[in-house]
């Protein structure tokens, strides 16, 4: 059976004896106790100390020191999903927090973010948690507070969760990067440790202290902690309030010191994620294109390369020369080295470049239409009609050019040879098509004037055919007073036009 939280073993002491000192018979309502849920995913609410709010963790940038950033929690579950244990009766004032011991030699550091879960077992209402977040150089009881941020929905907003089923938010709060007071631990403690924590500065509905009646736990967001037990017992950390010197001590205790009734089930879901302004970054032998450099392995990864392990070099170190596509006057292709492609007078493609089963030399090429198509072959390009642009070329940063045709300009009947983007740009032109030209041969007359088109007026949706469909879009021609829905060519949209478009559907065109 798991036990209850301390707060909830502390009301529960503090109701029974008021009630038997009272000597009356009094039922108080049900202890809250942990409530297990189970999430699929945890709505990240990041927030930075300038009140930057986003829904993804804060990005701080490039430090120049990623491979010195490392992460410490107790919790066995992430911080986006899973099975946890709602803390309900956590009450105002209480604070979670969660203590980790570093080799002495990696301070001072800087705390670059603090994760904590806030969730709730199902609510009616929608929440609002006001909370504040704690950093100790050492332990919460001896060690120095170095740093407090408070909720006040100005700069820092509260924590909402809307009512419906349970649900949690990951409050990940960091130091915005342009913020002069960053967080840094210096071991003035002596312990090698750091400890992080959260308060609950006010619910969304408490009664008085919460001693005698707990915040209802359909009402209020809790802290979360993971489902699979304690890992840590002096590790994790409660400080509890003082519910009359009656049931848990109140103040600051281990989960090893704190009673086993009062002591929650599992650790409690806070993350620290920090860097050390003392650790080496270790370089080593990067391959990257046949090439080598002393890189760090996340520069390695950035430049696309092989890294070799840390400590090695450059120095009598030789990279592999890397492989890519070559293509020869055949037209077939095969992985090879440049320096083997050279031998055997192929076109090599690059390295990493990979014969994707198209003929080789391949490249881009210009259609007739104007559109640009990748790896065709010379041969291809010309079976379509196109220009073939070169072994290797692509269509990045390729204009093509445009297909002409006959460009009726209907109001003045002449017809000009245009691009079809060249014609859209003047007024009351039709351009009749790709090589369409102005020659008197059924769009234009002898002289290359252009034939205005007699319209079809009940073909009202413009498609080329007469369907009901076209009744559907006279309707709204009509009920949007569009040019469409004059079918009796008086200049005016009436009810008379709809017997109109009938005679003129009927007559066809």
């Amino acid at each position: 059976m798991r036990t209850r939280h301390a707060t909830d073993a502390v009301r529960l002491a503090v109701t029974t004896s008021l009630v038997m000192a009272a000597g009356q018979a009094v039922a108080s309502g049900p202890e809250p106790v942990p409530l297990e849920i189970d999430l699929t995913k945890v709505e990240v609410f990041g927030v930075t100390s300038l009140g930057e709010v986003t829904d993804t963790l804060p990005d701080r940038g490039p430090t120049g020191r990623d491979e010195c950033q490392l992460v410490n929690t107790h919790a066995s579950e992430t911080f986006a999903g899973g099975t946890y244990l709602v803390q309900a009766g956590f009450v105002e004032n209480e604070i979670m927090a969660a203590q980790y011991t570093l080799p002495s030699n990696l301070f001072p550091i800087r705390i670059d973010l603090i994760e904590a879960l806030v969730g709730t077992a199902g609510t009616s209402v929608q929440t609002t948690t006001e909370w504040t977040i704690l950093v100790w150089d050492g332990a919460p009881n001896t060690g120095s507070l170095v740093a407090s941020y408070s909720s006040d929905d100005i700069i820092l907003p509260h924590i909402v969760i809307p009512p419906g089923p349970p649900q949690a938010v990951n409050l990940a709060f960091s130091v915005d990067p342009g913020d002069p007071e960053q967080i840094f631990i210096t071991n003035t403690s002596g312990t090698n440790t750091f400890t992080i924590g959260l308060r609950i500065d006010e619910h969304n509905n408490q009664s008085g202290t919460g001693c005698l009646t707990p915040p209802p736990q359909n009402q209020n967001a809790f802290p979360l902690t993971d489902n699979s037990g304690v890992a840590s017992q002096t590790g994790n950390w409660i400080s509890a309030i003082d519910c009359f010197g009656l049931g848990c001590p109140p103040g600051w205790s281990t989960f090893q010191s704190f009673p086993a009734l009062c002591t929650p089930s599992g650790d409690w879901m806070l993350q620290a994620t920090w860097t050390s302004f003392t650790c080496e970054t270790q370089t080593g032998a990067c391959c990257v294109d046949g090439e080598c450099f002393d890189l760090t392995s996340a520069e390695c990864a950035t430049a696309g390369g092989v890294y070799e392990g840390d400590g090695t070099d450059c120095v009598g170190f030789n990279c592999p020369e890397p492989t890519g596509a070559c293509c020869l006057s055949n037209g077939n292709c095969i992985e090879f080295t440049e320096a083997e492609c050279d031998l055997i007078s192929g076109t090599w493609q690059g390295p990493d470049s990979e014969c994707n089963g198209s003929l080789c030399p391949i490249g881009a090429a210009c259609l007739p239409d104007g559109s640009c198509v990748e790896n065709v072959t010379e041969l291809e390009a010309n079976a379509l009609g196109g220009t073939f642009l070169g072994v290797g070329s692509t269509c990045i940063d390729t204009n093509c050019p445009q297909p002409t045709g006959a460009c009726c300009i209907t109001t003045t009947s002449n017809c000009v040879i245009l691009s079809a983007e060249d014609c859209n740009l003047i007024p009351d032109a039709v351009w009749l098509g790709m090589d369409t030209i102005c020659d008197g041969d059924g769009d234009t007359f002898p002289d290359g004037t252009c034939i205005p088109p007699d319209p079809c007026l009940p073909d009202v949706n413009g498609d080329g055919n007469l369907s009901p469909t076209d009744f559907t879009a006279w309707i709204n021609a009509f009920n949007n007073n569009l040019p469409e829905c004059d079918q009796n060519v008086d200049g005016s949209c009436t009810p008379t036009d709809f017997t109109a478009w009938i005679a003129n559907y009927n007559a066809g065109c």
